[in-house]
């Protein structure tokens, strides 16, 4: 039997109307805008776009026009067939706005929200009013939410598939490990890795889970379940192969290796000259190799090689991407999407990873008052929601499997993302990071205890 002591007067145990209200004008009026704008393109949704398109005409996935000679093989692999599909089927791959695909994309943000908000209930036992209004304004400085909710973007695709993932584990641990529960699991990991390549590796860890439960419960088929993303990952890299005479998952890998990793070490290491110098030399030279498969491995191996030649440096830029995938405010998502003038050719994040401090200097000084301001406010809450997610990881208010799941999957997706960290990447799991942030302002709180509580309820 539960703690039947009573709430406090101020305290909700139902989602209380004015929040839902609150997160439904928010989306309202970022599709208001894009109304207005009639622009739902980002500068990665082109390819998005194409793909869905040749996927259409020609039967092929292929991020840029077929007309374009020579094809590139890279190209083949650079997105994964999951969100071109979603495009195909709303409208997305057509010239008129995609108002479908948007409309979706603003109900699939809604429900993971709700998804999120029905777990914090139910691991609190019931939030206090001034606790509900935090959430909120945490919520509406999670602009991320709004802006790809409105955007040709796979972001809150996959983000439902994160919450589901997480919504199926989190059941199978603290339900007796209904097997119904980690074949959903294992289904939104498919799709997952099939919408963005950061969950392929994701397959494998789902895989050793599903070997310990199989062998300890004696259900050989939980491994045959938990291995369907593995065989699926591995049949779509048997189909790059075919395309391009790689073994690979998508040719972003390498770009990011080099591109992003690498010359992110070597910038901080020995500066932006010597950064650019060695990215020229290492696509000039992999060109040259005779194939996409020995060229593709030739950039592997010099981004490695530059990699472990600063490991010191390696690890700082690791943490501090990590670092900013938490705080960043997201001045690329908004500048875009309320069409901002770009004050500068190089991104704030970049000129700080050159460290052209004076450089960054400059540039905040170009921003206009109003989004300097703007991005201050943005900053702030992401320092308050970071360290209410910490506040509720160190607690032993909830049980340690609650607390695993949700920061386990959170830090995934940041430890993946690395050295790119920014507010775009944190999207797919914002509603985590509110659900832990929620969980944080509740620590200490003398209410009953509910299911994912840790300590024993009274009997």
């Amino acid at each position: 039997m539960t703690d039947s002591r009573p709430l406090l007067s101020s305290q909700t145990t139902r989602i209380p109307r004015w929040v839902w209200a609150g997160l439904v004008v928010m989306h309202l009026l970022a599709l208001g805008w894009q109304l207005h704008a009639r622009q739902p393109l980002f500068p990665d949704s082109d390819r998005y776009v194409q793909a869905a398109r040749n996927l259409r005409d020609a039967g092929t996935l292929y991020a840029l026009p077929l007309t374009e000679q020579p094809l590139q093989a890279q190209e083949y692999s650079i997105r994964p067939p999951g969100y071109p599909v979603f495009l195909l089927l709303t409208g997305g791959a057509g010239p008129a706005i995609p108002w479908a695909a948007l409309l979706l994309q603003n109900a699939l943000s809604l429900l993971n929200l709700a998804l999120v908000l029905q777990w914090l209930m139910r691991c609190t036992g019931g939030l206090r009013r001034k606790q509900w209004a935090v959430l909120l304004l945490l919520a509406a400085a999670g602009t991320g939410q709004f802006i790809y909710a409105n955007v040709l973007m796979s972001e809150i695709l996959l983000q439902t598939l994160v919450v589901v993932l997480w919504r199926c584990l989190d059941r199978f641990w603290n339900t007796g490990y209904p097997a119904g529960a980690l074949a959903g699991a294992a289904g939104a990991t498919t799709v997952a890795l099939l919408v963005k390549p950061v969950f392929y590796p994701f397959a494998g860890v789902l895989l050793l889970l599903g070997i310990v439960v199989g062998w300890r419960q004696h259900r050989p088929w939980l491994v045959l379940a938990t291995a369907v993303p593995l065989l699926v990952a591995l049949l779509w890299m048997g189909r790059n192969e075919a395309r391009t005479g790689y073994f690979h998952f998508s040719s972003i890998a390498e770009i990011n290796l080099l591109r992003y990793n690498a010359r992110g070490v070597l910038q901080a290491a020995a500066g932006p000259q010597q950064a650019e110098k060695f990215v020229r030399a290492s696509l000039t030279a992999a060109s040259r190799q005779p194939g996409f498969a020995a060229q593709q491995e030739y950039i592997r191996r010099q981004s490695m090689r530059a990699l472990l030649a600063h490991p010191v440096t390696c690890l700082g830029q690791q943490a501090r991407g990590m670092l900013t995938f938490f705080l960043d405010p997201g001045r690329f998502d908004l500048v875009h999407f309320l069409r901002l003038p770009q004050t500068a050719s190089s991104g704030l994040l970049q000129l700080l990873n050159q460290r052209s401090y004076r450089a960054a200097a400059q540039y905040l000084g170009q921003l206009p008052w109003g989004v300097l301001s703007a991005l201050g406010l943005l900053l702030l809450a992401n320092v308050v929601r970071l360290g209410l997610l910490l506040r509720f990881g160190g607690s032993r208010t909830y049980s340690w499997p609650a607390r695993l799941l949700l920061l386990g999957v959170i830090l995934y997706v940041a430890a993946l993302t690395g050295p790119l960290g920014a507010a775009r990447f944190a999207v797919p799991v914002l509603p985590l990071l509110l659900a832990g942030a929620g969980a944080g302002l509740t620590v200490g709180q003398p209410e009953p205890a509910a299911q994912l509580r840790s300590r024993p309820s009274a009997s």
